[in-house]
Formats: structure tokens, C-alpha cells, sequence
């Protein structure tokens, strides 16, 4: 064998051993929210069960900042091994894409499914001080003082920025946005009253709905949610497209051995099954989305569609 052909086999078989010994490390999944928000609790929890059932530690890294880019980037710029990985969301591997353009990364190209994880509903929400209870007086008082009233967000070009843009959209509303880095950041401006109104995860907005911190005056979700009886869905309001728009997903660089990839997900998928979790999930208003690695490519051909359509002729970009 000439010495070109056995240093090839040779890096070859090291390749193979160190994708079967998978893993044989620490692994890391960067998240794009700041700690404490509903993303980074998902994470966390992920991260307890896939750590035992893959018998090493995972460390959860928070790299909030630029619509999810940042922590994106910082996932790319490591090899694809399997060690680091992205809790992606529709934000960063959809939306993103009206917002930053050119964008520093094609989710299509740039990464790999391991797996869905979970779809959660949204909720509008208000600073009771507002007198705002529901949509229709959201209607009129933006009728009255068009972009006098702001709304919060987890960030340029976040689903919690967009959704907000797809309704206004739709309603012929004009409110003035205002971003933040993250959603903790968001609420707690709302809730002080230096913005008005806020769409954030249910799970993070209920809490402060119920200690009446916050008016709720629309969830978007199939249909009304057990624990905001009286508070109608964006259908109910004549609203369209608002089902199933935030989704979370792990990922990693595309060139991730398969093998890697078949345990992330295997793990994955036990996570989403545990009885404990889902009951933890239920509890967080989140639904798990269990199935295979390639689910997250076609999430994203679907939603780009979606979206494209929904909000492709609004002038979004970040200058």
C-alpha cells in the first residue's frame, strides 16, 4: 500500500473509531436566548436526559444576541464532530432569512437535523395599565395613535418580533417595536411598562397572567388553552397561520458523522417519550415533537414557504 493510500486508511479508520466511541467527551449545545427564558429551561432539560442516557455531561452555553446568529455562527466555527451542538428554532433556521440579509449562514446547507423537539403556543399580552383586554381594543387604540403603543420582542427578526408583524399585517395595526436580547429582558420591560405589549411563549407569559402582572389578550394555537379558557385563539379573532409557529429543534454542522447523529437523536427521542418530561412539558405549555434527524430539513422548506408568504414583502432587514 503506497504511503498516500495508508495515511488515507489510516485517518479513515480513526474517523470510524472515534464516531463509534461517540461520546467520549463533554458535549455543548449552544442556545440562542438568554438563561431562565422558555428556550433555555427546554435546553436544560434536554441536556439532564440526553447527559444520562449518553452516559457523558452536557453543558448549555447561552449566546444570545443578533436574532440567534451569534450562537449560530459560534456553532459553526467549531469541527463536526458531534460535541457542539444548536437548540435551533424556527427564528434562527426561518426567520432569520427575511431579517438579515445576506444571512452569515444557510440553515439548509450549513447544518443537519438531529431531531424536533418541541412546538409551543403564544400568547399577546398587555401591561394591565394599557386598559387593553382585548384584541378589538388593541384595534381601536392603534386606530387612534397609530405607532404610539410598543411592543417587546426577543429580538430582530425573532418569531416573538414576527408574529406581532404577521398580526399587524393582517389587522391593519401600527405598533412600534422595540427589541430586546432576550425574552426574560422583553417581559420585564412589559410588565414595567416601558413597553405595552409583548408575544412570548405561553409558558414564560402564564406565570405573570396569572399574578395578573399581564393582560392576555390572544394565544395563538390550535385551539383555546385549558389553563386561558376565557382568552380566544388568533382563528377565533379571523386570523390565519398562526398555528404551530414556534418550534425548537437540536442541530449540528452539517459533515456530523452519522453515527453521532443516530445517538443524538436515539437520546433524543427517549427525552420527548420520559413521562417525567412530558408531564414537565404539559406543565410549561409546550408539546413534545419526537421523529427522525431528517424532520428539522423538511420543518424548514415548509415553514420558509410559510413565512415567505406571510411576511415576505415586509422590509425586515437589519441594516
Amino acid at each position: 500500500m503506497c504511503g498516500v493510500s495508508l495515511l488515507a486508511a489510516t485517518a479513515f479508520s480513526s474517523a470510524s473509531t472515534a464516531a463509534s466511541d461517540y461520546p467520549a467527551r463533554p458535549i455543548r449545545i449552544v442556545v440562542s436566548q438568554q438563561a431562565g427564558g422558555g428556550t433555555d429551561t427546554i435546553a436544560r432539560l434536554w441536556a439532564e436526559s440526553v447527559g444520562k442516557t449518553l452516559g457523558t455531561s452536557v453543558v448549555v452555553e447561552n449566546r444570545p444576541g443578533a436574532g440567534g446568529s451569534i450562537a449560530a455562527q459560534s456553532v459553526l466555527s467549531q469541527p463536526a464532530d458531534g460535541y457542539t451542538l444548536f437548540l435551533a428554532g424556527v427564528s434562527q433556521m426561518v426567520l432569520n432569512k427575511f431579517v438579515y440579509k445576506p444571512l452569515a449562514y444557510s440553515p439548509e446547507n450549513d447544518f443537519v437535523g438531529i431531531g424536533m423537539l418541541t412546538t409551543v403556543p403564544f400568547a399577546l399580552v398587555a401591561n394591565p395599565k394599557t386598559g387593553l383586554k382585548t384584541l378589538d381594543d388593541l384595534r381601536a387604540a392603534s386606530k387612534a395613535k397609530p405607532d404610539h403603543l410598543t411592543f417587546a420582542s426577543s429580538g430582530n427578526g425573532n418569531s416573538t418580533h414576527l408574529v406581532v408583524e404577521m398580526l399587524m399585517k393582517q389587522t391593519g395595526m401600527k405598533l412600534m417595536h422595540i427589541p430586546f436580547k432576550g425574552e426574560p429582558d422583553g417581559l420585564v420591560s412589559t410588565i414595567g411598562g416601558t413597553t405595552d405589549l409583548m408575544a412570548p411563549v405561553v409558558g414564560s407569559a402564564l406565570p405573570l397572567i396569572k399574578q395578573g402582572k399581564l393582560t392576555a389578550l390572544l394565544v395563538f394555537s390550535d385551539s383555546r388553552l385549558p389553563d386561558l379558557p376565557n382568552v380566544p385563539t388568533a382563528k377565533e379573532a379571523g386570523l390565519t397561520g398562526f398555528e404551530n409557529i414556534g418550534w425548537s429543534a437540536i442541530a449540528a454542522k452539517k459533515g456530523t458523522p452519522s453515527e453521532a447523529i443516530e445517538k443524538l437523536n436515539h437520546a433524543t427521542q427517549i427525552f420527548l417519550a420520559d413521562p417525567t418530561v412530558v408531564k414537565k412539558l404539559s406543565e410549561a405549555q409546550v408539546q413534545p415533537m419526537p421523529g427522525p434527524a431528517s424532520a428539522l430539513q423538511q420543518m424548514i422548506v415548509q415553514d420558509t414557504k410559510k413565512w415567505e408568504e406571510a411576511i415576505g414583502d415586509l422590509n425586515l432587514a437589519v441594516n
